[in-house]
């Protein structure tokens, strides 16, 4: 038998990583992180939402953000109302009511925008029995004990326990192992918790919690401790202390294979997992022979391909695909487990002339995932050499836990490339410009520096065509701040004013030149006030040669011609800066 360890590591606050290894070789891992709690296995007393008979399902608030989601097939015969029993097609509207309170468990934890799965089946796992929900009372036995011997052992087993009306057991694979009297002790202790939860049924008010599964590392050991764990190793003297507290309450036997981890260098560095953890980030796993496999997991199917890689030491070209073929079934059931992976998974073997060597790669695929406490069903190897298979979602990819989408591929695990970046960025000045050339004179585009930089030193001409093209002038600058697909387009429009001047002693109309901006227009303005202002200052108020009336005359008629450009110019400007400016210098009007 080989032998196998449980490693805990716990002395981080915001993550327990909980590790089983097999002859130093990582087979299985679990990380829970605080921020992430797992709800799968608790009961809630909740209130129904709403129903949704086209999907069959209704959607239950159990105190959580997201509402639970309740198939049709998750809902108790019991609680459907006498009237519709005999219905052959039957609606969740007619067995649920809005604001009725409904007694659930999650079944699975909600997986991104997917709120949690919940039934009303309700069950509660024990170290040898699980005790759960039975609207006929049929006890039974884990599918995962195959042999006639064990099951015909279990079955005696059952007969001498009295089982409780509406409710049923199935003894666990570690059960086949135990005492009779161990046996009963288990399943008393369900029994008492199923107790507890029907006299809070009644006091509590929904939404509420009913029944809380055990500690994240008390319910591993729970389900994965078997008679050939050799060793469960413990980093953190207070989760040491919680589960020596477990054990010698409901595993006295277990005493003997928990041990303090002491060292100073950090538990999975010195058993050399960490390495194994981070590299299961990476798409390619290599295989012993040489050969390799890719894994690409999408939102439909998770997909993997085998390749012979490096591997040639076999005598012929058959051989080596086989061999490498069964080291590829070995290392995708163990990827599968460890980076929890679930729902439909395509495998692309390597093609195979032999019928044998094909058997063979199934059975031997087929005997590698028995290890999985996931359910799953393996279909045969096609022509083409695919072979597809589904895996029960027990829990949440760990890609899902310690990783966020990547802000600059979005998922894709690609991004353009420089020039690709520039040309795109160009192509948007272009469409810009095209839009609104009639009223730019100045466009400046701010771009990420390694953009902003090829585009200056190699689209060059391409930037002084668009600035002869349009009548404009684009300045290109780079922004450290700016990501690759980022732009920003600043810009300063032309303003079109007319002048019309009237004077008394002119009935011609001059117009200002259209090309002139407001700002020039209200320069120009002060310095012709400036001016009159100097000559006025000279001139005589009172003046009694014709000469000096002429003059005077002359002054007094510019003076109103730049009046009505004054008041001109304040009714064209739109911005009021502009406005401010021009009231500010019409002050000092003679």
């Amino acid at each position: 038998m080989i032998r196998k360890n449980i490693i805990i590591n716990a002395n981080m606050a915001e993550e327990v990583r909980i590790a089983i290894t097999e002859q130093k070789r990582l087979i299985d891992l679990d990380i829970e992180t605080y921020n992430k709690i797992k709800h799968k296995g608790n009961i809630y007393k909740g209130i129904v939402s709403n129903m949704e008979d086209s999907l069959d399902a209704a959607f239950i608030d159990f105190g959580e953000k997201k509402q639970g989601f309740l198939p049709l097939s998750e809902i108790r015969p019991l609680l459907y109302p006498q009237e519709i029993k005999n219905k052959k097609y039957i609606k969740v509207s007619e067995i649920l009511y809005k604001g009725q309170e409904i007694i659930i468990q999650v079944t699975k934890d909600e997986i991104g925008s997917k709120g949690a799965a919940i039934s009303t089946y309700l069950s509660i796992p024990g170290r040898y029995v699980v005790l759960m929900h039975s609207d006929n009372g049929n006890n039974g036995i884990s599918k995962k004990i195959n042999n006639e011997k064990d099951r015909k052992f279990a079955k005696e087993m059952l007969s001498k326990i009295d089982v409780p009306k509406e409710m049923a057991i199935i003894i666990r694979t570690a059960g086949m192992n135990c005492s009779l009297s161990n046996f009963l002790t288990d399943f008393t202790i369900l029994c008492n918790s199923w107790k507890k939860i029907e006299s809070k049924v009644n006091a509590g008010k929904a939404p509420t919690l009913l029944y809380k599964e055990p500690d994240f590392t008390i319910k591993t050991i729970r389900d994965y401790f078997s008679s050939n764990v050799n060793k469960i190793i413990v980093d953190d003297k207070e989760k040491y202390d919680q589960i020596k507290s477990y054990c010698l309450k409901y595993m006295p036997d277990l005493i003997n294979v928990l041990e303090k981890y002491n060292k100073k260098e950090p538990i999975f560095q010195y058993l050399e997992i960490e390495k194994e953890i981070e590299s299961l980030s990476k798409r390619k796993t290599q295989l012993p022979s040489g050969g390799y496999i890719i894994i690409e997991q999408t939102e439909a199917l998770v997909s993997i391909d085998v390749n012979s890689g490096k591997s040639n030491k076999e005598e012929n070209h058959e051989t080596t695909v086989y061999k490498t073929n069964l080291e590829a079934s070995n290392e995708i059931a163990r990827q599968l487990r460890l980076r929890n992976l679930g729902g439909i998974i395509i495998i692309d073997f390597i093609d195979m002339t032999q019928k044998k060597h094909k058997i063979d790669v199934e059975k031997k695929l087929t005997n590698e995932m028995q290890q999985d406490k996931a359910k799953v069903k393996i279909l045969h190897i096609t022509e083409n050499g695919t072979l597809e298979l589904t895996r029960q979602r027990l829990k949440k990819s760990h890609r899902l836990i310690s990783h966020i989408l990547c802000e600059q591929c979005e998922g894709t695990g690609r991004v353009h490339d420089l020039k690709g970046l520039a040309i795109n960025s160009l192509r948007k000045i272009t469409s810009y410009l095209a839009k609104k050339r009639t009223t730019i004179t100045k466009l400046k585009i701010m771009l990420p520096i390694n953009i902003a930089d090829f585009l200056n030193n190699e689209k060059r001409i391409e930037i002084l065509n668009l600035n002869k093209q349009y009548c404009t002038q684009i300045n290109i600058i780079g922004n450290p701040k700016l990501r690759d697909y980022d732009i920003n387009i600043i810009e300063e429009k032309k303003e079109q004013t007319n002048l019309i001047l009237n004077s008394n002693t002119r009935e011609k109309h001059q117009s200002i030149n259209n090309k002139t901006s407001t700002t020039t227009c209200n320069h120009q303005l002060y310095n012709q006030k400036k001016n009159l202002a100097l000559l006025i200052g000279k001139a005589p108020k009172f003046s009694k040669t014709k000469i000096e009336k002429q003059t005077v005359y002359k002054i007094r008629q510019k003076t109103i011609i730049l009046n009505n450009i004054t008041e001109i110019l304040f009714k064209k400007a739109k911005n009021i800066k502009i406005r401010n400016v021009i009231f500010k210098n019409s002050k000092k009007t003679i």
